[in-house]
């Protein structure tokens, strides 16, 4: 049986639809053992950090576990695409792609800051249909699947997730990912969320914030970035514990060839409209 979260009521049994035409969340939980190993073993302070064009750095352990996803969903699921931070696998008329951080919250991790995550979700065009973070400091995991809610797995066990019922925008808790390009004036944004009483931090690492806002120990999460891999795993996540996900513009999310969105605004719903206000007041 699972246990409440958030006080939420949860069947005797929960129905995991799997498929063998893409990678089910027991397969993805597999690949986040692999990832967490690597991940923790890799963890030191002065670990080389070479910069990518983008400006973000980029670790052996980035490359590494995108290795890994990469070779084993080659070698099971050939005809399905994958999309990862640092490489891809393009398939022809792919019904089904991977869409995968390999680690999240690179600039945090190279630092020494255990706040990262391994991050990997399933889309069929728009609509992702499995999700999972997973913190390998925690040993915690947000996994989703379409239809049948998001559950946290932890030391204390199994959890049927619930967002926060937090209606206000004063004293909510929100991730505000700084950006070097954005839509809107990120300093405005930051200003008027604190004169509204938000609690906000920038903590460089966007998919962790994805299972707190499912878990409602966040209320939302907002990220400008256009090429966001964590976005449908945090989706999913979210909205399959009762929240909402869009653009930043407040519009439907869709992910192009290579996960292109207008950023996102991800949220237990009851602050939604008003977040995606102030951004639109601060363009």
């Amino acid at each position: 049986m699972y246990k409440t979260w958030q006080s939420c009521l949860i069947p005797e049994e929960r129905t995991v639809h799997t498929s063998s035409h893409y990678p089910n969340v027991g397969y993805l939980g597999q690949l986040a053992s692999k990832a967490a190993g690597i991940m923790r073993n890799n963890f030191k302070c002065g670990m080389s950090r070479p910069c990518k064009d983008d400006g973000t750095p980029l670790t052996e352990t980035d490359t590494a576990i995108n290795t890994l996803v990469l070779e084993s969903i080659v070698n099971d699921y050939p005809h399905v695409a994958v999309l990862g931070e640092e490489g891809d696998q393009h398939v022809d008329g792919a019904e089904y792609r991977i869409v995968c951080d390999p680690v999240d919250g690179t600039i945090p991790f190279s630092r020494g800051l255990p706040i990262s995550t391994f991050c990997i979700s399933v889309l069929r065009g728009d609509e992702p249909l499995v999700a999972l973070i997973h913190d390998p400091f925690m040993n915690r995991t947000w996994t989703a699947v379409k239809g049948n809610g998001a559950v946290l797995t932890d030391s204390n066990g199994v959890w049927l997730m619930k967002v926060s019922a937090h209606g206000g925008l004063r004293r909510s808790n929100i991730s505000l990912i700084w950006w070097a390009k954005a839509d809107y004036n990120l300093s405005l944004v930051a200003t008027k969320l604190m004169d509204e009483g938000v609690l906000w931090g920038n903590y460089l690492s966007v998919a962790i914030f994805g299972g707190l806002v499912g878990s409602g120990e966040y209320d939302a999460s907002i990220f400008p970035g256009r090429h966001s891999l964590e976005t449908p795993a945090m989706q999913l996540i979210v909205e399959e514990a009762g929240g909402r996900a869009t653009d930043i513009h407040g519009n439907t999310l869709h992910y192009g060839p290579k996960g292109e969105t207008d950023g996102h605004i991800i949220s237990n719903g009851l602050i939604h409209d008003q977040l995606v206000e102030i951004v639109h007041l601060c363009r």
